[in-house]
């Protein structure tokens, strides 16, 4: 599955941020055996958003960024992640 939406950051100075770039999208879903791997670069209210359905398991899956950018790389259930990606395009409808 791929999120097609583009880039909506300054330029990314981190792996990731490279990685995400090379891909034009701004998150990656890597999903196996009912677990999944989210990786994004997202505003900290988006971020914000995302975290909600970790019910504070989130230690070390979110990483701050400059320029008001939260780096995730989150390894959860694929429940918790779909809710994750519901929380970010909820929250990115709120901005348009």
């Amino acid at each position: 599955m791929r999120n097609s939406t583009a880039l909506r950051t300054s330029p990314l100075s981190t792996d990731l941020g490279a990685l995400l770039a090379r891909r034009g999208t701004d998150l990656i879903l890597a999903v196996e055996d009912g677990n999944a791997l989210v990786r994004c670069q997202v505003s900290s209210a988006i971020a914000a958003a995302m975290l909600v359905p970790l019910e504070g398991e989130a230690a070390g899956q979110f990483r701050v960024l400059p320029g008001n950018l939260v780096e995730i790389d989150a390894a959860v259930t694929l429940p918790v992640a779909m809710r994750m990606l519901e929380a970010k395009a909820a929250t990115e409808a709120t901005f348009h």
